[in-house]
């Protein structure tokens, strides 16, 4: 069953990455990404924080990222974080696909 607080209109997609990608700028100079991605919950934006140590809060390494102003929900959509590895982002959500497998 899902929840009806995440129910109702959604904004576009991409207009909700690009708003939300300017609205963390704003406050966060660290790096991150938003993607879309789904997983048993259904489509949700996924933000991802390169962090030093993934096993830390996000809060107890980088102070000025605005948490409680993207989650659980922006423009309709259900919002993740996820912490990753420093380099994460550039080797793994933005590499190149490779098309050997």
């Amino acid at each position: 069953m899902s929840s009806s607080f995440f129910s109702g209109e959604k904004g576009a997609k991409q207009q909700s990455i690009n708003d939300m990608l300017v609205h963390i700028s704003n406050y966060f100079n660290g790096r991150f990404e938003v993607i879309a991605a789904s997983d048993d919950g259904g489509n949700h934006l996924e933000i991802q924080v390169e962090v030093g140590e993934v096993a830390e809060t996000i809060e107890s390494q980088h102070i000025d990222f605005p948490f409680f102003d993207v989650c659980p929900k922006w423009m309709g959509w259900r919002t993740v974080v996820v912490k990753v590895p420093v380099g994460y982002i550039d080797a793994i959500t933005n590499g190149v696909e490779l098309d050997d497998y």
